[in-house]
């Protein structure tokens, strides 16, 4: 689907939930006070 020399598109989506699952499992390793915070960041 993709041409040679470019990323595939399924491959930045994974990255992107990755990025997603890490952030929000740290959130809650690290506890409430930053979830809270969370939202007006990436808003």
């Amino acid at each position: 689907m993709a041409e040679n020399g470019s990323v595939p598109f399924w491959w930045i989506v994974a990255f992107v939930l990755l990025a997603l699952g890490a952030g929000i499992g740290a959130v809650y390793l690290v506890g409430g006070s930053i979830f809270t915070a969370l939202p007006g960041l990436l808003l």
